[in-house]
């Protein structure tokens, strides 16, 4: 699985990259995933000398317990997922399986905050006010691009963009698929409002983070940061992400009816390629 630079622009999705090259992982991917979090890291943070050299040993340590710890449970997921997709799942199943996606997200996160509790601490108010200057701009030019074009424009543009994480899994879809995806582009723009409310809140608590650095809790605040950043609720916004969830899963569970025998066939054994990877990281 290729992760460009360009894919990762955020601090959010920095972050979540580990669980990315976990869970899709080929086993060079993931035996230099301290370089690739560093990497992206990058992005947001020149480091001192001092502060590079505790990142490593920090990222070093994280790599170890992440390969001790979660990859097995990223692994008995990725085989109940490929057994289970031997036949269309209920809606609840699909529900089920967001929730343990976001567990094993989340706790993956969760054993990178010790290094990112001295990263942050560490950092100058220079540092700091750069990191959050950039997420700025990132989400800035990101929401730019999203609204080029009339809504129709913007629809098809991200049915594409669905389109072609579904056929990273089956190989390719069919027309009615496709008709099917070009439904869920139009959920998610007209939930935009609501999702950049809940992104607003999300760097409210960023900010938070990084120019009060100095306290005690440093690490519970991450760690409840992740936790707001994963399940992306907003008490404001219950019932809108609550009917939102609810006509995904349905979605989500009308394409998996309607998988082919050899579509549903590629997706299990892409499924078990990846298993079969960690494996190899494991041994």
């Amino acid at each position: 699985m290729k992760l460009g630079k360009s894919s990762v622009r955020h601090f959010v999705l920095s972050l979540a990259a580990v669980f990315l090259l976990s869970a899709c992982t080929n086993q060079f991917a993931y035996n230099t995933l301290p370089f690739w979090i560093d990497y992206y890291l990058s992005d947001y943070i020149d480091t001192t000398p001092a502060q590079q050299k505790q990142l490593d040993a920090d990222l070093e340590k994280f790599h170890e317990w992440h390969r001790q710890n979660e990859l097995p449970k990223i692994q008995v997921l990725l085989n109940k997922l490929e057994a289970d997709m031997a036949k269309p799942m209920s809606y609840s199943r699909i529900g089920d399986y967001h929730h343990l996606v976001n567990v094993s997200i989340k706790g993956s996160l969760e054993g990178l905050t010790p290094t990112l509790v001295n990263l942050i601490s560490s950092m100058s108010d220079e540092q700091a006010q750069i990191w959050l200057d950039m997420v700025n701009k990132n989400i800035e030019e990101a929401i730019k691009e999203a609204n080029e074009g009339s809504e129709d424009e913007q629809q098809v543009r991200r049915q594409e963009r669905l389109v072609e994480r579904a056929e990273f899994w089956v190989d390719s879809v069919n027309a009615k698929q496709k008709k099917q995806f070009l439904e869920m582009a139009g959920y998610q723009i007209g939930m935009r409002p609501v999702f950049y409310s809940i992104r607003d809140e999300l760097m409210t608590k960023l900010e938070g983070i990084l120019m009060d650095r100095d306290t005690s809790d440093l690490g519970d605040r991450i760690n409840a940061y992740f936790a707001h950043l994963i399940a992306f609720q907003s008490k404001q916004y219950e019932n809108d992400m609550a009917l939102y969830l609810a006509r995904r899963y349905e979605l989500l569970q009308r394409l998996d009816r309607h998988l082919s025998e050899k579509q549903r066939t590629t997706m299990r054994k892409k499924l078990a390629s990846y298993s079969e990877d960690i494996t190899a990281v494991l041994n």
